[in-house]
């Protein structure tokens, strides 16, 4: 019972975590072209007014401010991707920051020195830069190979005698259905940072290739790892674009797992079934541990890790759809046909009747 309060507290203070940090995450959604192009104007007007210096940059951080170097103008709604990103090689991620999906704002630095690394399936480690696109932080690559990439972001500060690690993630696939020659279920297998003092990772299904997606209906199951090893008793929060949330507590082996609501509700002749929503997993840990960043001592310390995912409806949802029309049509048709017979047959033909008067 107290085991039980004790996974009670750990969820509520999570959820508690979550709803006020603003957390760091990578997103493969691109900022509005409006809001691209005004940043773009923004930015030109600030370096006719002089660059701000390092050493403000790194104290405008937005580990540290929170939400002093983000932009609301980028505010957009998510309302689908288009079908067959996960079949290009190239990929472009931004990273964002709150928990709002749809309007989470995408945050930009001026000097950008914000280092990636991108780690494939054999292991190898390709570290980027992240270049600024009209102020935004983002990251632009070509993956090498099918299958799947994991990208780590690294942020640290401290605040309040508190050091402050983000470690937003996001995981990248190239799909291909024409590649015969590929094993899909070899490269489709988790990548582990075993760098990572703190990750997500999504446990992919035995049979899960390449060319496999989310669907809502779908029980998924992430593992709470730090370098390498499962962590127990962590509250993770999965949340989605239309603000559904649910915290759960990882188990002794690290697992939190989850089922995927059902977000998309469309008209028959709206319905689309490439449709696709965003969902965000958070998990946040604190360390009693000293130290010093910067020259800024430390007494302990607090790590977010995210991981954003995409899931489309249920085939079942357009297949129940489809049954439905079928089954309104053949009661229009047979219902139809059942009052034609009636009438028809309640319809009396005409006789004419002769008499004979001098009979």
């Amino acid at each position: 019972m107290r085991k039980h309060k004790m996974w009670l507290f750990a969820a509520l203070c999570g959820c508690f975590q979550v709803a006020c940090a603003d957390i760091l995450w990578l997103s493969e959604t691109a900022p509005a072209k409006g809001a691209v192009k005004a940043a773009e104007v923004e930015a030109q007007h600030a370096h006719h007014h002089g660059m701000p210096s390092a050493a403000s940059a790194v104290a405008s951080s937005p580990v540290v401010t929170g939400a002093k170097k983000h932009d609301h103008d980028a505010q957009i709604s998510l309302d689908g991707e288009a079908p067959g990103k996960d079949h290009q090689p190239g990929k472009q991620v931004w990273l964002r920051q709150g928990e709002n999906l749809k309007t989470a704002p995408y945050v930009q630095t001026e000097n950008c020195s914000e280092s990636l690394t991108m780690i494939a399936l054999d292991g190898k480690k390709t570290d980027f830069t992240a270049t600024p696109v009209a102020g935004y932080v983002t990251l632009k690559t070509e993956l090498p190979a099918i299958g799947y990439y994991d990208v780590y972001l690294e942020q640290r500060a401290v605040h309040d005698g508190k050091l402050q690690v983000q470690l937003p993630k996001v995981e990248l696939l190239w799909a291909s259905c024409v590649a015969k020659e590929v094993d899909e279920e070899a490269v489709a297998k988790p990548i582990i940072n075993r760098n990572s003092a703190l990750e997500v990772l999504r446990i992919h299904k035995p049979d899960e290739g390449c060319m496999a997606s989310l669907v809502s209906g779908d029980v998924v199951t992430f593992r709470v790892l730090s370098f390498g090893k499962p962590l127990a008793g962590i509250p993770v929060t999965m949340m989605t674009q239309e603000g559904w949330r649910n915290t759960v507590v990882s188990d002794q082996a690290g697992n939190a797992t989850f089922t995927v609501i059902r977000a998309y509700f469309s008209k028959w002749l709206e319905f689309k079934k490439y449709h696709t929503d965003t969902f965000l997993v958070v998990a946040e840990m604190d360390k009693a541990e000293l130290g010093e960043l910067n020259g800024e001592p430390y007494s302990s310390s607090h790590y977010v890790a995210t991981l954003p995912g995409k899931y489309r409806p249920s085939p079942y949802d357009y297949r129940s759809y489809a049954w439905g029309l079928g089954i309104a049509l053949f009661v229009m048709v047979f219902g139809g046909l059942a009052i034609y017979l009636y009438r028809r047959r309640r319809l009396k033909p005409y006789q004419e009747v002769r008499v004979d008067e001098n009979a």
